[in-house]
């Protein structure tokens, strides 16, 4: 009596599509741009591998020249796409991220420090905005991916828990504006956790959801796609954490999750369709859970042909927001002005990965929890090769791609490379301390 609606034949047919999609979903342990390489097995590494300026830990040791290739590739990307958001961006904090110095390496002053086969900026003020900065948003992604992967790992791993991926989404039209949408989804998320189906009723000694299902706690993430013919589309990614999954309870849970959560669009009008709403699919590895909340927004890369296109026209379908940013450097077409802009205020102070309260602790002991703009700002360190004055800065600015070639340079054909490059662009500079010392290495030129 306690299932109210749940028959028998509804168990299986939920159970049934389950394993279907899970027999059709793509290998484990496969990476997107930005995402972690972290594995069960890095549960005993203990503390993450904070990231550098610019630098994201699965970036600082290339394993092979190929991968240095596309690492440099796709650095390249996000420091261009970063540039032409300066000219656009409605924040401040994201006008200077890269842009303008901080101080801590000297008053106007910016270096080319070297880790290993690594070369970053060191100097310039960061963001930390996982929603509108492609770089600090990638190296703040790589690091909860990574996080992720290891509390999923102490669940499943060590505490022989079990965790499922559940995707939450609603129906959008192009008239629809992204911050009511984006409250639907976010109020949608309360509505499900809250009442006497998910906590019970305690003094009646009735159990909820919730313990039935041993649900330890959940880690979720906000997406934000934009459709050139449906408009804004947020939805929830979550990884549920469970100790006492079984496949009733846990049909009842889907069953209940999906007439809560169309219930509630409805009424919000933007009730998802049969095909859509609430999708669970089982957690197979731990860097899948931590891939599935903290990927990257840079989509599947909608690649030059993009200059051929036309932004009103509807012809590329859904694109990641910085597929947007994209299109809008290679083009200019400033169509996408007042999306993007509406898209930063739409996200603007919004969280977009949560833990449920006390999991992380619980997961991952006392280690520290750094906010996002901790994690951008952090710094690995390593060996400080030129020093550059803000008159170089500025001028490196005006040339589309130097600030990334002098990194290269560095990377692939160290100092004397690194030297040449800036003496081929008139570039003063003060050799660092940690500078090689060759004939190529004046004290200053």
């Amino acid at each position: 009596a306690s299932y109210g609606e749940l028959e028998t034949e509804q168990v299986r047919q939920d159970l049934t599509a389950i394993a279907v999609r899970q027999g059709t979903r793509p290998r484990p342990g496969r990476r997107q741009e930005g995402g972690s390489r972290a594995a069960s097995g890095g549960l005993a590494d203990g503390h993450p591998r904070y990231n550098a300026n610019n630098v994201s830990h699965i970036q600082e040791n290339p394993s092979s020249e190929a991968e240095s290739a596309v690492r440099q590739d796709r650095r390249e990307r996000r420091f261009a796409q970063r540039q032409a958001l300066w000219a656009i961006t409605s924040l401040d904090r994201v006008r200077k991220c890269g842009r303008t110095t901080n101080g801590n390496v000297g008053d106007g002053l910016a270096a080319i420090v070297v880790n290993g086969s690594v070369a970053h900026w060191s100097g310039f003020c960061t963001c930390g905005s996982i929603w509108a900065c492609p770089v600090c948003s990638a190296k703040i992604r790589a690091t909860r991916a990574d996080e992720i992967a290891r509390a999923v790992a102490a669940h499943m791993t060590r505490d022989g828990g079990t965790a499922w991926m559940v995707t939450l989404t609603a129906r959008h039209k192009r008239h629809h504006d992204l911050a009511p949408l984006f409250d639907a989804v976010a109020n949608g998320w309360r509505k499900l956790m809250s009442g006497r189906a998910w906590a019970g009723d305690p003094k009646r000694g009735v159990l909820g959801e919730r313990d039935r299902l041993g649900v330890r706690g959940n880690i979720r993430s906000m997406e934000v796609t934009y459709g050139t013919r449906n408009g804004w589309h947020p939805h929830l990614h979550v990884v549920l954490l469970l100790s006492n999954e079984t496949g009733e309870e846990l049909a009842y849970a889907i069953h209940r999750w999906d007439k809560t959560w169309r219930a509630w669009m409805k009424k919000q009008g933007f009730e998802p369709s049969k095909e859509h709403g609430v999708k669970w699919s089982k957690v197979t590895t731990p860097e899948e859970a931590g891939e599935y909340i903290a990927k990257t927004q840079e989509g599947k890369h909608i690649g030059n042909e993009i200059a051929r296109g036309d932004f009103k026209n509807g012809k590329f379908g859904t694109l990641a927001p910085f597929e947007l940013l994209e299109y809008f450097r290679q083009t200019g077409d400033m169509a996408i002005l007042p999306v993007w802009q509406e898209y930063e205020q739409g996200t603007h102070r919004r969280r977009a990965i949560t833990w449920s309260r006390g999991l992380r602790a619980e997961l991952l002991g006392d280690e520290p929890e750094l906010s996002d703009e901790e994690v951008a700002a952090e710094e690995v360190g390593g060996e400080t090769w030129a020093l550059l004055p803000a008159e170089s800065l500025r001028a490196i600015r005006r040339v589309p791609g130097l600030q990334t070639r002098l990194l290269d340079a560095a990377e692939n054909g160290g100092f004397v490379e690194l030297v040449n490059l800036l003496t081929a662009y008139h570039l003063t500079y003060q050799a660092g301390p940690d500078a090689p010392k060759t004939e190529a290495s004046p004290a200053a030129s």
